[in-house]
């Protein structure tokens, strides 16, 4: 007994002392987190002078919009800054600095781009093009360019390059990694349900390869994607488009800074000092005065807050569609998102809605639920939708109620398929771990979907019965929602992926264009002239945010991990390709 008591009291001693670590701990992050929103607001007043350089830089992470509003959001373990710059800022940076008289130039810097597709790098390009319409200089430089990053820069006046720097020119490629034989080397067994032959999202639990439908549908977005870009470079630089196949084919531009300046692709080859005086000439400051650009986030806080009348809302449909709430803006679930609808369906002087979709779906059961409140609000009031990088399977599903449809050229959409998927670890645990799992039921399938087995038989037919009634009411949301027969969609249904370029051609989109494109085409069905925009969700506080993540694991295979496991169930799902 007394032994017993000893032990005890050391557990007992162990876990308070383990409380006061904790404790304190946390009393010290939460110190350090004060100070730093405190020593943030007693910075500099942030000022515009005359002959300003606007600088833009995509350095750090880009979403749909600013998920911080420029303060210090830190993440949980890493302390790493976690301020996302947003498109909406960027375009309203843009807009307000083309009519600035004090801002004279604009100063666009592709070193390390975090920009997120094709797509997000089209919008931003065009936000480009349409500040270059006011004549001011636009000036691009980078240490080195990609595909992506270059492409973004022939939206400029003049592109310059670091010295040293590498141009990478190559086409573009997606690369996918199959599974099914690692998982059958480990005994799990993977059973997967789908309708549609392209619905690729399960080929890598399924076989070792590519499927040929898979393989053309992906060289066939590809070379989409890759036509634009070559398109768009030779009519800005003035190259014809075989020259530019040439280069990509033969890689005669890696490392070879002569050709990059005698084939016009670049103006400049210099140290980024140097670049630093000529756009400060360009701009008509000082050049032996020290270079200061105003940042787009600075630039963005000077900006006049909009008029609190709103008649257009714009509803952010960014993320996976899920059941499970986050604290971060990159999931959508139909709770927060039926209560965005609500708010705008029931607002009267919100006039018409923009939805905006950047998501590779998820969830069947949280699109429709998403999906039905939105033919509520259609019954009441326009709604156009704005495609962003990703606009695929469940993204779809929410987006077919629109009067329009608007999506970049570069956007990924369709995917009208369904999937089921089930990973049973049971010859691991059998055979590999000498693990036995004995099961005790009051039914015959009372086990069905522990993940424990295989599915049997009837198991499979059941699911497959499921898979295939919501395929056929996504198909008939479709149709209804583009007039197209049930048949006209199922043809171009069955999982197959398109870009915004293809998807117009076929009908499930209407316009190719941009966020704001969107916005005026839905004052024009709304008969309003004069709009202001509400956004919608509303922007979660950021000490929520901070504290909802501390319960939140952030490393990147927990995440993986939390992706996989919202995955269970019937899903209307498209993975996200990489794309380079």
């Amino acid at each position: 007994m007394k032994e017993f008591f000893k032990m005890f009291g050391a557990v007992l001693a162990g876990l308070c002392v383990w409380g006061i670590i904790t404790s304190l701990f946390s009393f010290v992050f939460f110190i350090m987190i004060l100070s730093s929103l405190s020593s943030d607001s007693k910075e500099t007043e942030v000022k515009i002078y005359d002959n300003s350089v606007l600088k833009l830089e995509l350095s750090k992470p880009i979403g749909e919009r600013s998920t911080t509003n420029y303060s210090k959001i830190y993440d949980t373990w890493s302390f790493d800054n976690l301020d996302v710059m947003g498109l909406d800022d960027i375009q309203s940076s843009l807009d307000a600095a083309a009519g600035d008289d004090k801002v004279t130039a604009l100063y666009v810097n592709l070193s390390d781009v975090a920009l997120p597709d094709f797509a997000s790098a089209e919008a931003v390009r065009k936000m480009i093009l349409n500040f270059r319409n006011t004549e001011k200089p636009v000036y691009a430089f980078a240490d080195s360019y990609d595909n992506l990053s270059y492409y973004v820069a022939t939206a400029c006046e003049k592109i310059f390059m670091r010295k040293c720097g590498d141009f990478v020119l190559k086409g573009l490629c997606s690369e996918n990694i199959y599974y099914k034989a690692a998982l059958d080397k480990f005994g799990i067994s993977a059973q997967v349900i789908r309708h549609g032959k392209f619905k690729s999202a399960v080929e890598p639990y399924m076989q070792e390869k590519m499927s040929d439908a898979n393989r053309l549908q992906i060289q066939t977005y590809l070379n989409d994607i890759w036509g634009v870009i070559v398109d768009e470079i030779s009519k800005a630089r003035n190259i014809s488009k075989d020259k530019i196949e040439k280069y990509a084919d033969d890689l005669s531009l890696y490392s070879n800074d002569e050709l990059c300046l005698s084939s016009g692709l670049l103006d400049g080859i210099i140290f980024e000092n140097d670049f630093d005086k000529m756009i400060q000439e360009a701009a008509g400051q000082d050049t032996d005065s020290d270079f200061k650009p105003l940042s787009i986030s600075d630039y963005c806080s000077l900006l006049d807050t909009p008029s609190t009348a709103k008649n257009i809302a714009v509803i952010y449909a960014n993320g996976e569609i899920t059941s499970e709430e986050s604290s971060s803006e990159d999931v959508i679930t139909s709770k927060s998102m039926v209560k965005a609808i609500d708010e705008a369906m029931n607002d009267n002087d919100i006039k018409a809605v923009v939805l905006r979709v950047n998501s590779p779906g998820g969830s069947a059961v949280e699109a429709e639920i998403i999906h039905n409140e939105l033919k509520k609000l259609h019954e009441k009031k326009p709604i156009v939708v704005s495609m962003g990088g990703y606009a695929a399977s469940g993204g779809y599903y929410i987006a077919c109620p629109a009067d329009l449809i608007f999506a970049e050229q570069t956007t990924i959409t369709g995917s009208i398929g369904v999937f089921g998927l089930m990973l049973s670890p049971e010859k691991l645990l059998k055979n590999t771990l000498a693990l036995n799992v004995e099961t005790v039921s009051t039914n015959k399938h009372s086990g069905f979907g522990s993940g424990m087995r295989t599915l049997d038989s009837r198991e499979v037919e059941v699911l497959q019965k499921s898979v295939e009634d919501i395929y056929s009411l996504f198909i008939g949301h479709v149709a209804e929602g583009r007039k197209m027969t049930v048949a006209q969609v199922d043809s171009i249904g069955q999982g197959r992926v398109w870009t915004g370029i293809s998807a117009q051609k076929i009908g499930l989109v209407d316009e190719i264009g941009g966020l704001w494109d969107a916005v005026a085409a839905a004052a024009e069905l709304a008969d309003i002239e004069t709009y202001n925009v509400k956004e919608l969700p509303e922007k979660k506080d950021e000490f929520s945010k901070l504290f909802s993540g501390l319960l939140e694991a952030r490393s990147p295979e927990i995440k993986i991990l939390n992706s996989i496991k919202r995955h269970n169930g019937v899903q209307c799902y498209l993975p996200p390709a990489k794309i380079y």
